[in-house]
């Protein structure tokens, strides 16, 4: 069983170690992209084919949730790797786990439902900004840049620092209970044709899988897990002695270390089939090299905006955070200051000059990337789609 154990786990870590090092912002860069789909479609101006570029991350992860249940939260996401991290190291230094009370656990995983609600209403509905400094995965997503975080994210960092410490003595935290796109993937998880099959009647009295569950599940009553708060960690598939609790596709028990491959090669599959999907359209002159991310925020008529200093942000590359401040004078975007951003130098400074003089020459955010900056360029046009939000 040891053998067994090593196998998936060090398969897992060892993608969530890449990731963490590579893509920290991943989790900002997704939840991002679910802002962008809920933005177009309340606005009822949606354009799948300007969109389709700005839509490739989304549509991998959505599409491997909606097949496959949770592997984004066990598998890929940092901010998952980092709470796993910080568990992992308190355990050893406390040689101890603190056990949810069973009550009290299943109501604090309603909070995660209830701050997504708050941040559709609040930041993606009505367009305030009162929530963008709060952001504890934008934070974290920008770690290295230490000065940008106390200038711009200072309530986030602080909200991180909480984090980490509920999670040094509760595994996976953050995910249990405030994760906003966690709860998103816990509704549309429950479709999906991967589960835990473990029948009750074969169980012991070990209650190993429940015992060692990263979400602090009950598993020892239920016959299968699907979707739902399940991050397909895989470690109950593990311990259980019996081996009585097995991976499912289908109807049929597959081996854990084939299932983390599927899922990685599907995610991993759209990803590339979208990419090639938009370079095709691009190339073929179909699109543009445009952003669908900000065409709901084009401006249709001057007379829309109101006068004055609008302060937006919005995800560059990696998941960082850009912050610019817009000027609206007789309806008209008359001057863009960028106020932060977390992405690499060389990549905001190729884009930032001329996407922002294309915004105000066009007074459009529906504007051409920069070659070779096109996350630094996306990251300077919703910044701004998102101050113009607030200027209508």
């Amino acid at each position: 069983m040891n053998k067994k154990i090593k196998k998936s786990q060090v398969l897992r870590h060892v993608i969530q170690f890449i990731l963490f090092l590579t893509l920290p912002g991943l989790y900002a860069m997704t939840f991002s992209e679910v802002k962008t789909v809920y933005q177009i479609i309340i606005k009822g101006n949606f354009n799948f084919i300007q969109a389709f570029p700005s839509l490739v991350e989304f549509t991998a992860v959505m599409v491997l949730t909606i097949v496959m249940g949770r592997w984004f939260c066990g598998w890929l996401c940092a901010f998952g790797a980092y709470n796993d991290l910080v568990y992992f190291i308190s355990k050893k230094i406390f040689k101890s786990k603190f056990k949810v009370d069973e009550k009290v656990d299943s109501i604090l995983k309603y909070a995660k439902y209830v701050i997504l609600v708050l941040i559709i209403i609040i930041s993606w509905t009505i367009g305030s900004s009162i929530l963008e400094s709060t952001s504890p995965w934008d934070a974290f997503g920008q770690i290295t840049d230490i000065s940008n975080i106390f200038s711009s994210l200072l309530i986030g960092l602080i909200l991180l620092v909480l984090i980490t410490i509920g999670a040094a003595f509760i595994e996976r935290f953050f995910c249990r209970y405030l994760c906003p796109l966690g709860a998103i993937f816990s509704i549309i998880s429950k479709i999906g044709i991967v589960k835990i099959n473990k029948p009750k009647a074969d169980c012991g009295k070990c209650r190993a899988c429940t015992i060692n569950c990263s979400m602090g599940l009950n598993l020892y009553k239920v016959d299968e897990v699907r979707g739902g708060d399940c991050i397909n960690c895989l470690k109950c598939t593990e311990v259980c002695p019996r081996s009585n609790a097995n991976v499912n596709i289908l109807g049929q028990d597959v081996n854990q270390n084939l299932a983390g491959s599927v899922a990685m090669a599907t995610i991993l599959g759209v990803y590339g089939l979208s990419n090639f999907g938009a370079n095709a359209l691009t190339n073929s002159g179909v699109i543009s090299n445009q952003t669908g991310i900000s065409s709901s925020t084009a401006l249709n008529s001057a007379a829309e905006y109101k006068d004055g200093t609008y302060t937006g942000s919005g995800i560059g590359f990696k998941g960082r955070t850009t912050k610019v401040s817009v000027t609206i004078a007789d309806g008209k975007i008359i001057k863009i200051e960028t106020l932060s951003y977390g992405d690499d130098r060389q990549y905001y400074e190729k884009a930032g000059d001329g996407v922002t003089k294309s915004i105000i020459s066009k007074q459009s955010t529906l504007v051409d990337t920069v070659s070779g900056a096109t996350y630094s360029s996306k990251g300077i046009m919703s910044a701004v789609a998102n101050a113009l939000n607030q200027a209508k």
